[in-house]
């Protein structure tokens, strides 16, 4: 069964001879084989909640979810820098062709040695790290463990997330190779990393799609789901770079059918899956 732990750390903290006590709040998760999205769906909330900066250091990003939150981040306003692995930006089924056709500040380390920080630093207040990389194996068939870190003070003059981000600026700095920011012709992205769920009105019974690519994109096939009722896109349902698609109740259940796809006011959820049944981004309320 999947584990969490979650725990206020008081901590007594000795620097230069002075005793600094502080509240700490730590928040531990682990997973195994067996059990999976217990670390990604923590940190996907965690991410949902940034307000000003999300920079993120990773051996390896290839976690599609973990990807559209970060791109839902960056519309939402949230200054986003990813700095990754060199070798990432030619990842099959990575996210860096999503992140930079969505804006994302991107830059791939280029060093000697092996870059394998996994660390996230969110207005730079919360830190998150640990084995977990934000991949699908990590997810999926590793045992893995990760630390939230909110601390007050680590030292007399910097908190823990200061120091993580002391770091992150250090090796964006010396490390960072060319930084993407904008659609790349040569970045190879397919349907299925360009669309999104954008947002989700469940009291109108509106769900709205997002094209983050540069061209039109068709949803045949496509399907919106809440695991009770399931709605396809016909033929020729084409979505425009970055003009939110909507759909409503008249278009997926216009009968109002219990049976069928509907939104619950407070408590739900709705997946976007592929012809395929590949699920591609999800938000849950």
């Amino acid at each position: 069964m999947s584990r969490w732990l979650f725990a206020s750390v008081f901590l007594l903290l000795a620097v230069g001879g002075v005793a600094l006590a502080q509240n700490c709040t730590v928040r531990c998760y682990f997973v195994t084989p067996e059990v999976d999205g217990v670390i990604e769906t923590a940190i996907i909330n965690a991410i949902s909640h940034a307000q000003k900066t999300l920079d993120i250091a990773l051996f390896s990003f290839t976690d599609d979810q973990l990807g559209n939150a970060v791109v839902h981040a960056r519309r939402r306003g949230v200054s986003v820098r990813v700095l990754l692995a060199e070798g990432q930006e030619r990842v099959l089924g990575g996210e860096h062709g999503k992140l930079v056709n969505a804006g994302v500040v991107v830059s791939v380390a280029q060093g000697l040695g092996y870059f394998h920080h996994n660390f996230a630093i969110i207005d730079r207040e919360l830190v998150i790290t640990g084995s977990y990389d934000w991949s699908d194996a990590a997810d999926q068939h590793n045992y893995e463990n990760v630390v939230f870190i909110s601390c007050p003070a680590l030292t007399a003059s910097q908190t823990v997330a200061e120091q993580y981000t002391s770091e992150f600026e250090r090796l964006w700095r010396t490390l960072g190779g060319e930084t993407l920011s904008q659609p790349q012709p040569t970045v190879a992205a397919s349907a299925e990393t360009l669309i999104l769920i954008d947002v989700v009105d469940p009291i109108g019974e509106c769900i709205y799609l997002l094209n983050i690519s540069s061209v039109d994109l068709d949803l045949a096939g496509w399907s919106i789901s809440d695991l009770e009722g399931r709605y396809t896109f016909p033929d020729e349902t084409i979505i425009e770079p970055n003009e939110p698609y909507e759909v409503c109740i008249d278009t997926y259940n216009p009968t109002h059918d219990p049976q069928k796809l509907l939104l619950d006011d407070l408590d739900d959820e709705i997946f976007l899956a592929t012809p395929e049944g590949k699920i591609v981004d999800e938000v849950v309320w």
